[in-house]
């Protein structure tokens, strides 16, 4: 009786009380909201919007994966059966940010005892990468059990490594939703054009490509656009506080040490984002109906196994397939993740690249010919500029 009750208890109480022919009650007067209201508001609406674009980034891995054929279905449970063995572990977490603690503190103490020697700029450039893909462990609360750990990890080293944990989770959460697809737009890529493109291209448009794609130039001018210049009021507190720290303790030549450390390490981490998606052949589909999620991580996303002492930095990230394939393994288990599918005979499918073809590979600039996605007329593949390509630096 009470269930079939309350519907109707429910209706009638929903219909305003002057309708229903009783007085009004009276109400306390509302007292104006207050600065710190509009800022509750404000941040109730930054963490619905972090809801919103997770919930999209799932719903987009998850459509990929119903357009899985058989085989890829039983591959995919190989993979995560594998995968599963290796999420996050406080204990290795805690040792693993000691490390790279040290290795950060270390870098800066010799920059500075050194005077700013070319060997301690690139020693630090080194740990500012590892402490960046720590940072983009937490971003994807990988790096510690505990989603609320991670989240204050990313909100610590944002100030570290130059970029917003919410602006990277804009544009990031996005590339692993959708990487392959060419309709979407993908900030991470770093190549936009077909040579057909660019021939039939205005000469000023083609000429300023030339110039800014060149690999001598590009990895210089991105390392300091994406980190120094790129979108400044969102970045702003996060690329002073440190530099301003390190001048007013340990002075202006330090400072200017320390800058350059910071651009090379910024250069190098975008070409590790282009050697993840840019070797031969790499995976681009017409449209999202094509894409799988299966496809994208272990066609698309590179292995470039990496010797010591490069691993120590590298903190996993060169075992690409593995990340795009769940996020949820933490870098300081993916070698170890790889070594046991590798033993199992999983990365058959997988675009293994020796340091040969990286080299070459970094020279690519531009989509071969005209197509820029996989269709009836083949897989597309990419070229370098000439001189490169005359003097081999380009991966056929």
């Amino acid at each position: 009786m009470a269930l079939s009750a309350a519907p109707s208890v429910r209706a009638v109480s929903s219909v305003p009380q002057h309708v229903r022919g009783e007085p009004r009650a009276p109400t306390a007067p509302t007292a104006a909201p207050g600065p710190l209201a509009g800022t509750a508001a404000l941040a109730l609406g930054l963490r619905a919007c972090q809801r919103m674009r997770r919930r999209a980034t799932l719903s987009a891995v998850a459509t990929a994966t119903l357009k899985e054929s058989s085989a890829d279905v039983a591959e995919r449970r190989r993979l995560q059966e594998l995968v599963s063995k290796w999420r996050a572990d406080d204990a290795e977490a805690w040792a693993s940010l000691a490390l790279t603690a040290t290795l950060y503190v270390g870098s800066l103490a010799v920059l500075h005892l050194s005077g700013g020697h070319w060997a301690a700029i690139i020693l630090l450039a080194f740990a500012l990468v590892r402490a960046f893909i720590v940072f983009h462990d937490a971003a994807h609360s990988s790096f510690f059990e505990k989603p609320e750990h991670n989240k204050t990890l990313g909100q610590v080293l944002q100030f570290f490594i130059n970029y917003s944990l919410d602006e990277w989770n804009t544009v990031h959460n996005s590339h692993h939703a959708h990487f392959g697809d060419v309709t979407v737009k993908d900030s991470s890529l770093t190549i936009w054009f077909s040579e057909k493109e660019l021939e039939n291209a205005p000469w000023y448009l083609w000429l300023a490509h030339r110039i800014i794609r060149d690999p001598i130039f590009f990895y210089p001018l991105a390392g300091l656009f994406v980190f120094f210049l790129n979108k400044p009021a969102q970045h702003f507190p996060y690329r002073t506080l440190v530099p301003f720290l390190v001048w007013y303790f340990l002075g202006m030549q330090t400072l200017c040490a320390y800058f350059l450390a910071a651009w090379l390490g910024g250069s190098l981490g975008v070409a590790c984002f282009h050697l993840q998606h840019h070797c031969n052949s790499p995976y681009r589909v017409p449209d999202d109906s094509s894409r799988t999620h299966l496809d994208a991580a272990i066609v698309g996303s590179t292995r470039i196994p990496l010797a010591w002492p490069l691993s120590v930095f590298s903190f996993g990230i060169e075992y690409h397939h593995i990340h795009h394939f769940d996020i949820r393994v933490p870098g300081y288990r993916l070698e170890r993740c790889d070594a046991e599918g590798e033993a199992a005979g999983l990365w058959t499918r997988v675009n293994t690249v020796d340091w040969v073809r990286a080299i070459k590979s970094l020279c690519h600039s531009q989509f071969d010919g005209s197509s820029k996605a996989s269709d009836a007329g083949g897989t597309p593949r990419f070229s370098s500029f000439w001189p490169y390509s005359a003097l081999g630096l380009q991966d056929d």
